[in-house]
């Protein structure tokens, strides 16, 4: 019984991982966010969603309080962005010096670049409400701005690190 016990105890808990991304936006037609989560299949217990661009708390909380998630992963289209940015951190808007800091790590490679500023659009806002709800919920939040023109296919490709990164 003791072995039994043991091996129980070795299996690894696996954490619920939310991962969002964004619809199109202003004159763009589509969004490598969305393009790229549409097609992607997800290991068990990671769920993805995509959000339409606009400035709304309850839209991000609603779905965070549904997944319940332990980590979420933010992703978004940047414009002129040529390597996948690793944000590190938020600001509120209208109150630059007010910042909060994403608490996951993700995986430093050849295509990223790591970031401190997010902008003064939706994914700096969604930054700032995910994590805030991360930390009264004990979860980590991430945040990777990709380039518009990006390969959905390597996209996809470091979101499964990422995910592989931060699941158990």
């Amino acid at each position: 019984m003791n072995n039994v016990i043991r091996v129980l105890l070795a299996v690894p808990t696996m954490h619920r991982i939310l991962i969002y991304g964004f619809g199109p936006y202003q004159h763009y037609a589509s969004n490598i966010t969305e393009v790229t989560l549409r097609d992607m299949k997800l290991p068990r217990n990671t769920f993805k969603r995509v959000f339409d661009v606009r400035f709304d708390r309850q839209m991000f909380e609603n779905v965070f309080e549904t997944v319940q998630p332990d980590v979420i992963l933010g992703l978004g289209q940047h414009p002129r962005a040529r390597k996948l940015r690793i944000e590190r951190r938020s600001h509120n808007r209208g109150r630059s010096t007010q910042t909060r800091f994403a608490t996951l790590s993700l995986p430093q490679t050849s295509e990223t670049t790591v970031a401190y500023d997010a902008g003064d659009y939706v994914c700096n806002y969604s930054m700032w409400v995910g994590i805030e709800w991360c930390m009264r919920n004990n979860a980590r939040y991430g945040f990777l701005h990709v380039p518009k023109d990006y390969s959905p296919k390597k996209l996809a490709r470091y979101v499964s690190r990422a995910i592989t990164s931060c699941a158990v």
